[in-house]
C-alpha cells in the first residue's frame, strides 16, 4: 500500500531489539490479550484489526522532530528528554481505508505500544506528537476524540493558516488566508468537525459560515498545496480554500 493511502503514527521507546519489543506487546496484553506481534504485523484480537509495523534502530533526528512536532501540545523539556534515551523505533502503518474508524483504531493500537513502553507518539501523516500520557489520556475512554489526536489545525506562515491531517480521517484539508491566526484556527477546526461528523456533500462554489451572522466563506479547489513536497502532509483527497464573500 502506498504511503499516501496509510495512517503512519510513530512510537519511539526503549526496546533493545526487536524480539524485546514483541516480547513487551505480549507482556502488555497479559491482562486482556489484545494485542500481539509477529513479523511485520501487529493485530488486535478481538476486532481482528491488522497493522504493519517497522521496527528501526534508534533515530538520532527523532529528539528534534517531536520537539518541533510537539509545540502545538506543549511538550515540555522533561519530556523530550525521554524521547531523547530511546534506543528504537516503532512505525505501525494502517493497512484498512483512511477513515474515522481505521484513525480510532491505530490511536487505541498506538496506546497499546505506549502501555508497552513507548515514550511518546507522533502522528507522521499531521505533524504532531504527543507525550506518553498524553495520549494515554486521550485514548482511555469510551468516546475518542479522533479529530485532536490527528489533525493539526494550527499550521501558518503568519498571512495563511491551514490544517494538515484530515488525510487520516479520509477528508479534505482547509486552508484560509488574510484572517488572524486564532479566527482562523476557529474557522477550520469549525468546518473540519463538521466535515468529521455531519458528512457534508460539499462542492466548489457552496459557502460557509460558522453560525449566523458570522463571515461567510466560499469555497473552492486548492490546486497548490502548501506540503507539496511533503509527501506524509499532503492530503491526497484534495484542500478546500475559504475566500471570505464581501457583503454588498
Amino acid at each position: 500500500m502506498e504511503d499516501e493511502k496509510r495512517i503512519i503514527v510513530c512510537i519511539p521507546g526503549p526496546w533493545e531489539g526487536k524480539s524485546a519489543f514483541v516480547r513487551a506487546v505480549a507482556k502488555a496484553s497479559m491482562h486482556s490479550e489484545d494485542y500481539a506481534a509477529a513479523g511485520m504485523v501487529m493485530m488486535h484480537g478481538p476486532s481482528k484489526a491488522a497493522f504493519e509495523f517497522d521496527f528501526c534502530d534508534r533515530d538520532e533526528d527523532m529528539t528534534r522532530a517531536f520537539a518541533s512536532a510537539g509545540l502545538a501540545n506543549g511538550l515540555g523539556k522533561d519530556v523530550i528528554e525521554k524521547i531523547d534515551s530511546h534506543k528504537s523505533v516503532v512505525y505501525l502503518l494502517s493497512t484498512a481505508p483512511q477513515t474515522k474508524e481505521t484513525s480510532i483504531s491505530i490511536a487505541k493500537a498506538a496506546a497499546h505500544l505506549v502501555k508497552a513502553g513507548g515514550l511518546g507518539v507522533k502522528i507522521e501523516t499531521a505533524g504532531k506528537a504527543f507525550s506518553a500520557d498524553q495520549w494515554l489520556e486521550r485514548t482511555s475512554g469510551g468516546f475518542v476524540e479522533i479529530y485532536e489526536l490527528m489533525v493539526l489545525d494550527s499550521v501558518t506562515d503568519g498571512t495563511t493558516t491551514y490544517s494538515c491531517g484530515m488525510r487520516n480521517l479520509g477528508l479534505w484539508d482547509a486552508i484560509v488566508s488574510g484572517d488572524e491566526f486564532q479566527s482562523a484556527v476557529k474557522l477550520l477546526r469549525g468546518f473540519n468537525m463538521y466535515q468529521l461528523y455531519e458528512s457534508p456533500e460539499l462542492l466548489a462554489g457552496q459557502t460557509f459560515g460558522l453560525e449566523a451572522g458570522a463571515p461567510r466563506y466560499r469555497l473552492s479547489v486548492e490546486t497548490q498545496q502548501p506540503d507539496a513536497e511533503h509527501n506524509l502532509h499532503t492530503n491526497p483527497f484534495g484542500m478546500w480554500r475559504f475566500s471570505r464573500v464581501l457583503a454588498h
